[in-house]
Formats: C-alpha cells, structure tokens, sequence
C-alpha cells in the first residue's frame, strides 16, 4: 500500500448475518433494549471488507480487523433469511473493553428511490422491478490508534403466525474486536 493511500481515510464495511433459529433454539427472549442478554459466539457471522486487512475470524463471530484513524466503519445487519422471516436490527456498538477507538456510532438510512429487486412475475426474476427501499448502516469513524473490544447489539425478530408480522423475540449482544495501529 503507498504512503498516501495509507493515509486517505478508507471506508470499512461489515454486514453481520444472524443466525435467529440458532439464538430462539438456545437463549430465552428479552423484551428489554437496554439489558440485552450476552450470546455465544455460534449464531453470528461477520463479513468484512476492509482495505487495512483483517486481522482473523472472517465470517465468524469473532471478526477482529484492522483500521486506520480516520477510518469510517458500517455495521449493516441482516438474518440468515435476508429479514425476510425472521428479521434482525443492529441497533448498537459499545465499548467495553482496551482502548476507545471508535467515535460515537449513528443510524444512517438511506433511501434508494429506484433499488432493484428481483421480478416475481419472472421465473428467474430478470428484468428486475425497481422499488423504493431503505438501507440502514450503524456508523463510527475511528478515533484513535489501539484495540478495542466492543459489544454488537442486535434485535431479533420472529415472524408470527399470520405469515405477515414480525414480532420482537428479544435483544441480545456479543463482543467483536478492531485493531488500530498506534
């Protein structure tokens, strides 16, 4: 990597897929944001573009990966059935442990006025339909070189028995890793 790109401020991007039958067959639901229930590592799968590298666990739990200050870092979340039955929100990052290198994270929603999706009226779904849809990331910048160990909350989502609604299954955390160099 050249001087100057090392030092341009880069864009990381993590979306973590959730495993929800893993987490509504193993932890009992909590209705409460602000006291999530801590999960073992065995539902989340975190996958990572970062153009600083990753350090290790790439599409597992424990993502650990590298970041520059100055960096912009999203966390997009998703379920295994892309929130289609079930679905997950990110609604957090928090420090809680090492080094505070991350800045304040904020929602970002962006609304895409002609997003593509696939055609139901065709076998393959080509041509596409364009609808409008909103994509939401949970943002930071990195602050500071260090490593910090951070909790990633996430809310899961059940589809109910009308096949229609999706109803709160419970709040729940786990605690990734970043890297920055000092």
């Amino acid at each position: 990597m050249s001087q100057s790109a090392a030092a341009s401020a880069a864009q990381i991007d993590i979306l973590v897929v959730i495993d929800t039958e893993y987490i509504k067959n193993n932890f009992s639901q909590n209705s409460d944001p602000n006291n999530p229930q801590g999960i073992n590592h065995n539902s989340q799968y975190m996958i990572c573009y970062s153009p600083r590298g990753i350090v290790s666990g790439q599409g597992t739990a424990d993502l650990s990966f590298r970041a520059n200050a100055g960096d912009y870092v999203s966390f997009r979340g998703t379920s295994i059935q892309q929130n289609s039955d079930d679905s997950v929100i990110l609604y957090g990052v928090k420090y809680w442990n090492g080094d505070q290198v991350f800045n304040n994270f904020v929602t970002n929603i962006v609304t895409r006025n002609r997003a593509v999706q696939p055609n139901p009226s065709q076998q393959n779904g080509i041509p596409p339909v364009q609808t409008v849809q909103n994509f939401t990331s949970y943002d930071s910048r990195i602050a500071r070189g260090g490593t910090e160990n951070f909790y990633v909350y996430i809310a899961v989502y059940t589809l109910a028995g009308d096949g229609q609604t999706q109803q709160l299954y419970g709040y729940y955390y786990w605690d990734p890793q970043v890297v920055v160099p000092v």
